[in-house]
């Protein structure tokens, strides 16, 4: 049988609140969450991060932590799944934080809809505005300034050749 669940704020923004503290705590960030309605449960993914990177032993600690500290507190209706990650190299940014932690680097966004008629923007990331929410991104000696409420996507490009 389905269960069905409404992803409400008040229990997203609980979950978010005890996993920030909790990495905080433990000397991880967390990088994004990620919480999607299976057919009989929910699925919680979260990217951690922390100075020098996260190793698979990092996650499996988090992982049995965070864990626990949910069952005790339970702020999921019912069952759900729980994955903790790295963000990986080519790392999602979407807080003015990862944005504005990253200038110089080269990003890669994607527009909902057409913005200057493009929506894919790469390039070097050398501005970050937080009100309203936008990045200056340098695209082949042209510079572009991003409205960020309107991406689907944005993440950072790594460079192999570093």
């Amino acid at each position: 049988m389905a269960v069905e669940l409404e992803m409400h704020e008040d229990w997203q923004s609980r979950v978010q609140a005890l996993a920030e503290d909790l990495l905080f705590n433990l000397g991880y960030e967390l990088v994004d969450l990620e919480l999607s309605q299976g057919d009989d449960s929910v699925f919680l993914r979260l990217y951690i991060d922390q100075e020098g990177g996260v190793s698979l032993d990092d996650c499996t600690h988090v992982s049995r932590m965070l864990g626990a500290l949910l069952d005790v507190e339970d702020p999921i209706p019912g069952r759900y799944n729980l994955e903790i990650s790295s963000p990986g190299l080519n790392r999602r940014l979407s807080r003015p934080k990862d944005f504005q932690t990253r200038l110089g680097e080269t990003v890669k966004v994607q527009l909902l809809k057409p913005f200057n008629g493009r929506r894919r923007f790469k390039g070097i990331l050398l501005d970050c505005q937080d009100n309203p929410l936008t990045v200056t991104i340098e695209v082949a000696g042209e510079t572009f300034i991003v409205p960020l409420d309107e991406t689907s996507k944005c993440n950072l490009v790594y460079d192999f050749n570093k």
